[in-house]
């Protein structure tokens, strides 16, 4: 039996002011005992519980959805495409597991590009077809609640499902959570606020503010029923004038902390009306420091009316604090649906169009990551660095402007590696990667372009970290690179 400490008697018990329960001591079952347990079945998690099945380790995979894939399967993809950029940011291309994914995934889809309702749900079933043929356990869908700790170690999980609390005993836990949810709990340091160095050369000038240390930025991707696209694009890409009452209204909107693609001249006089009338505002402030924006980024048009879109958040989003997310998680599926009515009271070819799907959760960017035994840093970028213990090599090539190293740098294992524990590994967006970097520091008003240094200081001290003596010598790189892109670009996608 529990029992409720209120808060009188909290301190006298044990030394806290807050109410607090104590939890009896208690026997939980041990639901499996296994080589390596993986939990969370996003990409990273998925394809290391397929690896290890197939090495011949025994697997368990456990998520909290009933599907697999994570940002790429109940999450819709939400932005990008499932590989747009491996051949631009990993040399020789996608590889191994994700490769053989991304192929057979193009086999199955229909032929039209980015169609994310036919790719997330084929991901989702490829995964899990290909998991139970390399002889992995799902548990879906289930929480993995705690670790198992014992004498230094992570030995295992404590999971709970409709059945209860069970234990799950393995060699090696691997927190594919995202957001190091399993690390944390097992008391492995994990860094949340990371402040920005105002010395790197290409910076977000908001990033520089301490209220967006803790930064993070999120999507949620919606499908709408009913649309005639057609009729919508004719409608957006025609001819209006703005009135200096609608450029006023942008000038305003220019000042949210987080901007977001501009809308074509016809959809102004309809978003600032609404804007005025306090029928549908294009940009919110839901948390302190988090904000809403409603990108202008409609996909489209796809066979019986539909039309796809994602709303974005972004700021100082904390994901250990569940409060915040229940706030976040409302407040941006309201959004949604209010910006589907919106578009069908106001905008030509939505006069028919319904909210048809949701997905189920966030697709995410940022977030908490584990203080590893290496973590990358945009240092590592710009020198190329090399380490013997090396996984993959990652390019930036996609970014010239961010002049890093034209051969990529080297990400180690010891990013995957927690400090002061055994049996726990990290992988995905919770190991000590740039992409903890990259987001908090790296875009520039939410853009994934950053513009060069004006001063002659910044373009001095941009040079010289990328190893040259002038600005003209970087110049020159500078534009050889950008010129190597566009012509692989050209080639790739065979652009006149």
């Amino acid at each position: 039996m529990s029992k409720t400490v209120h808060p009188s008697s909290a301190a006298e018990s044990i030394g806290t002011d807050p109410p607090t329960v104590v939890e009896a001591a208690r026997r939980t079952p041990v639901a499996g005992s296994y080589d390596v347990a993986v939990a969370g079945a996003g990409l990273s998690g998925l394809i290391a519980a397929i690896a290890a099945g197939r090495a011949g380790a025994r697997t368990v995979l456990l998520d909290r959805f009933g599907m697999v894939g994570g940002n790429l399967g109940p999450a819709m993809i939400v932005g990008g495409s499932v590989a747009g950029e491996a051949a631009v940011t990993l040399p020789g291309g996608i590889a191994g597991i994700p490769r053989e994914l991304v192929k057979a995934m193009e086999r199955l889809k229909l032929p039209a590009a980015h169609r994310y309702a036919d790719e997330t749900n084929i991901i989702s079933y490829l995964g899990a077809k290909w998991a139970r043929e390399a002889g992995v356990d799902l548990l879906l869908p289930v929480w993995a609640a705690d670790p198992i700790v014992e004498d230094g170690a992570v030995t295992g999980l404590f999971v709970e499902g409709k059945g209860g609390r069970v234990a799950v005993r393995a060699t090696v836990v691997i927190d594919a959570s995202a957001d190091a949810d399993v690390c944390r709990r097992a008391g492995v340091p994990v860094v949340t606020d990371q402040a920005p160095d105002p010395n790197w050369p290409v910076i977000g000038k908001h990033r520089l503010d301490p209220a967006y240390v803790p930064w993070n930025d999120t999507a949620i991707y919606f499908v709408a029923g009913g649309v005639d696209f057609a009729r919508f694009r004719a409608f957006a890409e025609g001819q209006a004038a703005l009135s200096e009452e609608d450029e006023r209204w942008l000038e305003e909107m220019s000042r949210f902390p987080i901007s977001t693609q501009k809308f074509e001249a016809p959809m102004v006089p309809l978003l600032r009306r609404a804007w005025q009338d306090g029928s549908f505002r294009l940009y919110k402030s839901v948390d302190e420091h988090v904000h809403l924006t409603t990108p202008n980024i409609w996909k489209g048009p796809f066979e019986g009316g539909l039309a796809g879109s994602r709303i974005n958040l972004g700021g100082a989003i904390r994901r250990d604090d569940m409060w915040q997310h229940a706030r976040l998680e409302t407040e941006i599926r309201q959004h949604v649906f209010e910006t589907v009515q919106f578009y069908r009271a106001h905008v030509p070819g939505f006069e028919q169009a319904y909210l048809l799907i949701t997905a189920p959760y966030f697709g995410s960017r940022g977030g908490p990551h584990i203080d590893a035994e290496r973590t990358i840093t945009p240092y590592d970028v710009y020198e190329g660095r090399r380490f013997d213990d090396v996984v993959f090599v990652n390019t930036h090539s996609a970014q010239p402007q961010w002049a890093a190293a034209p051969e990529g740098f080297d990400t180690p294992y010891r990013t995957m590696i927690p400090r002061r524990l055994d049996g726990l590994m990290a992988t995905g967006r919770a190991s000590g990667y740039l992409r903890r970097v990259e987001h908090l520091l790296q875009m520039e008003q939410g853009s994934q372009t950053h513009p060069l240094p004006r001063g002659e200081e910044a373009r001095l001290r941009l040079a010289r970290y990328c190893g040259h003596a002038d600005w003209e010598a970087f110049d020159a790189e500078y534009l050889a690179r950008t010129e190597a892109v566009h012509t692989l670009f050209a080639k790739t996608f065979r652009m006149e």
